[in-house]
This record gives C-alpha cells, sequence and structure tokens, in this order.
C-alpha cells in the first residue's frame, strides 16, 4: 500500500510540474534568435582532405520554444562545406527548433578541391533566417595544394609495408605500414608534401630535400633513409626546410607525438641536414649504427622542438653538430646511447619540459652500454666532445655521462654552460660527473643565468645578461664562424648556436 501511495505522489508532480508550463506550443522565430559569431575562420586545409570539425553556435533569446525557418549554406548543393545543424546533416535545414532560452550548435566541416577553386581563400556564408530577420556567418578557410605520398592499398584491405627488423632467432619480421621511392629522388618547394605511412629512400638512392619545402606528416607516419641510402637536406637560412606534422590549427602548433620520425638506418650514409625545422614528433632523428668511417650525420643550423621522446636518438653511430637548438622533448634532447662518436660545437641543448624526468633523461644523456633482463652489452665510447655550447633545462639535473667500466668511455666538454645542480651530492661518486676534473673539462659554467629570451616557446635567443656572452673558444668559433641567425661569432663568441642580443618589447 505504501508503494501505491509513492507512486501517486510521484505521478501528480510529475502532472503538477506540466501544468505550471504556460505554453506547449513552438512558435515560428520572429527575430528571437542569435548567432554566437558572424565569422568562424577554419584553418588551413590540404585539398580534397577534409577539415577537422568547427561549431558555432545559435542561440534562443525569447521565452517560447521557437523554429527557425532554415539554416543553411549560401552556395547550397553547390558548396564545399558541410553542415550539421543539432543532429541533421545537410547543406540546408528546415524548421530548425531551439528550446526557449536555450542555444543549439552548428557543425561545420569543409572538404575543397582547389582545381575547381579561382583562389585558395575559399568563403562561404551560413544563413540563419525566421520570419523576422536574417542572419550570416561567414565561413572562412585556406585552401592548400600539395602532393600527396601514401602506401599502396590491396584490394584484400592490406597497406603495402616496409619490413624495418627481422628477428635472428625467430625470424619474426616488423612491418610499418610504408613504400620506398622509386629511385633518386628530389623533394622541392613547388608544393607541400604529405605523407601517410613510411616514406622510405632505397638502398643504394639519394634522396634530396630543397630550401624552402615542406614536409607534413600524419599521425604514425614518417621518412626512414634505408641502408646505403643517403639524405640531403639543403635548406638555407630564411629558406629552411621544415618537417612536421598534417595538423594546421593554431591548438597544434606545440603538440608532440604527431607522427613518428627521421630514422635514418644502420648504415645509411653521408647523410646531411642544413638549416632544418623538425617538430612535433615522437622522435625527431634516431640515427642507428654506423661501421663508415665518415659520419653518418652532419647536422648543422637546425631547430627540433616538441619531441614526445628525444631530439636525437643516437646508437653507437657518428654525429657531427654545429647550431643545433633543441628544446621541449618528453625526455632527453640528446641521447647518445651504445657509445660511438660525437662531435657537437655551438650548440644549445635544452629541455623546458613540464614532464617528470630522472638524470637518465636529462637533456644530454650519453652511455656505452646496452642493459638487458639477462646481461650487460658494452661498447666503446670512441669520443663525446662539446665544445662552446649550452646545456640547460627545467629540472636541477640537465646533463649526465653513464659510463660501464668494461668498456671505452672518452669525452671532453669545452667552453661549455652545464645545468647541474646537485646539492645534496647525490652524484659525488660518479667521477664522469666530476667538473673539477680537467683531464675531461675546461672553462664549464655551473648553473649559471643564460638569459633565454623565452624558452617555454622555444625561443633559445640568449640576451644581454646572459653569462653565456663572450665565454666562447676563439678556435671552436673559427670552425662554425656564423650563429644559427647568420650573426658573425669570431671576434667574441657566445656559447650556445645563438649570439646574444637585446630582447624585444
Amino acid at each position: 500500500m505504501q508503494k501505491i501511495f509513492v507512486g501517486s505522489v510521484i505521478f501528480l508532480l510529475v502532472i503538477f510540474s506540466f501544468s505550471c508550463r504556460k505554453n506547449f506550443d513552438v512558435i515560428p522565430g520572429n527575430a528571437d534568435f542569435r548567432v554566437e559569431k558572424d565569422t568562424v575562420l577554419m584553418d588551413s586545409v590540404f585539398t580534397n582532405i577534409s577539415s577537422r570539425t568547427y561549431n558555432v553556435k545559435i542561440y534562443n533569446t525569447s521565452d517560447n520554444d521557437i523554429s527557425l525557418k532554415s539554416v543553411h549554406l549560401e552556395q547550397g548543393n553547390n558548396s564545399f562545406y558541410r553542415l550539421n545543424v543539432d543532429g541533421e546533416a545537410g547543406k540546408s535545414v528546415k524548421n530548425v527548433m531551439i528550446h526557449a532560452k536555450d542555444s543549439i550548435y552548428v557543425f561545420i566541416e569543409v572538404t575543397a578541391d582547389i582545381d575547381q577553386l579561382s583562389s585558395p581563400i575559399y568563403e562561404d556564408k551560413i544563413i540563419v533566417e525566421d520570419r523576422g530577420k536574417t542572419d550570416e556567418i561567414l565561413l572562412v578557410s585556406f585552401i592548400k595544394d600539395a602532393y600527396f605520398l601514401y602506401p599502396k592499398r590491396f584490394p584484400d584491405g592490406r597497406k603495402d609495408s616496409l619490413t624495418v627488423y627481422t628477428d635472428p632467432d625467430t625470424g619474426e619480421k616488423s612491418k610499418v605500414a610504408g613504400y620506398f621511392l622509386n629511385n633518386d629522388t628530389t623533394f622541392t618547394a613547388t608544393k607541400p608534401i604529405v605523407v601517410y605511412g613510411h616514406v622510405a629512400v632505397p638502398d643504394g638512392k639519394t634522396l634530396t630535400i630543397e630550401q624552402d619545402a615542406h614536409l607534413y606528416f600524419h599521425f604514425n607516419s614518417g621518412l626512414i633513409v634505408w641502408k646505403n641510402a643517403t639524405l640531403k637536406v639543403n635548406g638555407t637560412l630564411g629558406h629552411e626546410v621544415i618537417f612536421e606534422d598534417d595538423r594546421m590549427e593554431e591548438a597544434f602548433e606545440h603538440k608532440s607525438g604527431m607522427w613518428n620520425y627521421i630514422w635514418l638506418m644502420s648504415n645509411s650514409k653521408n647523410n646531411e641536414i642544413n638549416y632544418a625545422f623538425i617538430k612535433n614528433a615522437e622522435v625527431g632523428i634516431i640515427a642507428h649504427p654506423s661501421n663508415d668511417a665518415n659520419p653518418m650525420l652532419r647536422i648543422k643550423n637546425t631547430k627540433l622542438f616538441n619531441h614526445s621522446l628525444v631530439g636525437i636518438y643516437a646508437l653507437a653511430t657518428n654525429i657531427e653538430g654545429e647550431n643545433l637548438v633543441i628544446n621541449n622533448t618528453g625526455l632527453s634532447a640528446i641521447n647518445l646511447s651504445l657509445g660511438g662518436k660525437y662531435d657537437f660545437k655551438h650548440c644549445t641543448f635544452v629541455n623546458f619540459s613540464n614532464g617528470i624526468r630522472n638524470e637518465k633523461s636529462a637533456a644530454v644523456y650519453v652511455n656505452n652500454y646496452l642493459k638487458t633482463k639477462d646481461e650487460i652489452y658494452v661498447f666503446d665510447l670512441e669520443r663525446f666532445n662539446l665544445s662552446n655550447c649550452i646545456v640547460d633545462g627545467s629540472n636541477s639535473i640537465e646533463f649526465f655521462l653513464d659510463k660501464n667500466p668494461n668498456a671505452d668511455f672518452n669525452y671532453r666538454i669545452r667552453n661549455s654552460a652545464i645545468k647541474f645542480n646537485d646539492p645534496r651530492h647525490v652524484f659525488a661518486d660518479v667521477p664522469e660527473v666530476d667538473f673539477s676534473d680537467i683531464a675531461h673539462y675546461q672553462n664549464v659554467m655551473l648553473n649559471q643565468n643564460m638569459d633565454f629570451w623565452n624558452p617555454e616557446e622555444n625561443i633559445l635567443q640568449i640576451g644581454s645578461s646572459s653569462t653565456a656572452i663572450n665565454q666562447g673558444d676563439i678556435s671552436t668559433a673559427q670552425q662554425v664562424p656564423l650563429d644559427i641567425l647568420g650573426v658573425d661569432r669570431t671576434q667574441s663568441p657566445d656559447l650556445g648556436a645563438y649570439q646574444h642580443a637585446e630582447k624585444p618589447d
């Protein structure tokens, strides 16, 4: 009986609440709506590739439920834009209801063919009308032409793939979606290049990328340089080659892990990168072991920013670097593992990311061993030379040398500024970070103010208050006479990739 009584009360309350509504009807709108904005600026989008979804609200300003006459695109069915009005898709949606004092979303996408446009700036309007007024929302997007590279898709749904590793014990193959270029290839700045999957330079061939070229990589994509193959990146000052992800919205400007890597596979050779900008990948550059007496990679005047793991990850290889700037990585700016040969001059290796890191993910981390579950493998670090460089970041320890005594570990750090703040002497028993050891460290400054302009935004120029000013070795500066911006440094060299300059207001 009690359950019946409670149920009856609830029923009566529901009836009473509805009886308080004065108007059950939906009336035609009579200038009772307001649009959230009069313009929707959509980011750049590649030809024939769908944009992300944008939205705009339409508000009902009255105390009644209203019905709009229509929400439609001015160009109608000829428009490259698409609408979804409160759940209903179409170029034109009629009799759009909005509850009293409520709002609805209009979602907008665009897929445009640049060959059918007279201008890359493509516009249309959303027309919102009722019996009392008509409002317009301008839609603007920039359609970019491009070359598209992607793996072949087979009738059974499989994609073309590359075997990047074969287990010597089991024969099991590791593959990635990808494809080889046919022969020696040159990418120019004629159009941007959009890469889906992994594009690979085949054995014995060369990929040359000329100045101003712009490569966009889709998620889970990358560039692989096979054994005996070569990569030549020929950017120049002011005409850099750019490698980044294909999400062009402003929200993704500093987003990491948006594509995979540039991978220099074992025994690729004579790779050269000059004036490049590599950003937003998982790893900027992976360099695998090389048996060549010449450097596997010569890299100059290059910036690597916003990588989810490491800027340059090198394994038992041979790299020469000048005027490099690396910042905002999930782990290290450079991780040099399993020994090798490395020479860096006038580089700025820093990490001002907000992630939690330890000494093994310091901005600069170097080791000569590999520890597995069952044993430790050791390799000779034939040389690690750092001259006129800056090593800094948001952690207390941003430089760490991790030596296994069963293999060679040769290093020399000269005229460099290093952040290594160990007030509790946790690493007092690690001789490789004993900065008083003059056999390995000469003219090293510890924990000084570099006065970077804006490291959080990857602006790593040093200001007039920097203690790095005029601290460089002259002989090293004469080998790298211009900083990354083309400023002469031979008379009074500063540390790092930049000569100092006044911060802008």
